[in-house]
């Protein structure tokens, strides 16, 4: 065997090596995930893999037990309100700190990826004691606000992406050709960042849905969302309906950001 037959030879089982890495990586990371859609369909009342039989009756418990229709009401409508609300505030700030030229702007965009360097605990302690002297502890703009919060960063972090591929010549022949700007910024600008937005859009709702540790502080008895919920309950009791509750959540986050990839793809974005 030459020296180019060693070398092909090297090469073979460093990828074979790095693929072996690579699938042990995505195993680890997608195990428990499978065990616990598994689980969901287990028909003993105990948390158990693998399940002794089938049964869908945790979903039917779930989805007809009047604490849980409250949670997944509270929760929708939190994504609702956050979603549209991170995503202007995000654009906006996003495409000014992208494609704008002023002083202190290094300094701005620290300030709104902040959230992502302090650790939520801490988050949760400053709005706990700031909502309390403001008298928004246990109520949904209170919980409006903090998932808000935190779910800014990433709605700027994803527009941001898309706003720095932005060709500036697009948005100068629209104005060349009479534009107004802010006919060129809904126009032009905004069918640009689409991608961006999107993925923006669906991380706000998937921090949003999943949000626990500034929910436990701010929320209260009357504003449990669902991950407060499943918290307090495997605290006590660790049966199947928590993992029929994580299941539909998946789901529902999976089609959602399918559906979105097909028609804007988010994943350039991402």
């Amino acid at each position: 065997m030459g020296e180019r037959g060693y070398d092909r030879a090297y090469d073979r089982g460093v990828r074979l090596v790095a693929g072996g890495l690579a699938a042990l990586v995505f195993l680890f990371l997608i195990a428990p995930l499978v065990v616990l859609v598994v689980s969901s369909f287990n028909a003993a009342g105990s948390m158990a893999f693998p399940p002794s039989g089938l049964s869908l009756r945790w979903y039917a418990d779930v989805l007809g037990s009047p604490d849980w229709q409250v949670s997944f009401r509270l929760s929708g409508l939190l994504v609702l309100l956050v979603v549209p609300t991170t995503v202007v505030i995000g654009t906006l700030a996003a495409y000014g700190l992208a494609q704008g030229s002023f002083p202190g702007r290094r300094l701005l965009q620290g300030l709104a990826l902040s959230p992502l360097m302090v650790p939520e605990i801490i988050i949760a302690l400053g709005l706990l004691y700031y909502f309390h002297g403001i008298g928004l502890i246990n109520s949904v703009p209170g919980l409006w606000l903090a998932h808000s919060l935190v779910a800014l960063p990433f709605v700027v972090r994803a527009v941001t992406v898309s706003a720095a591929q932005l060709d500036p010549a697009l948005e100068r022949a629209a104005t060349s050709l009479g534009a107004g700007r802010a006919r060129v910024f809904f126009t032009v600008t905004l069918p640009l960042l689409r991608p961006g937005i999107l993925a923006g859009a669906i991380l706000a709702a998937v921090t949003s849905l999943g949000e626990v540790a500034v929910t436990a502080l701010v929320a209260g008895a009357n504003t449990t969302t669902i991950p407060l919920r499943i918290f307090s309950a495997v605290q006590y009791q660790l049966d199947p309906s928590m993992a029929a509750v994580s299941t539909l959540l998946m789901a529902a986050s999976v089609v959602v950001m399918v559906v979105a990839d097909r028609f804007a793809r988010i994943s350039e974005a991402l």
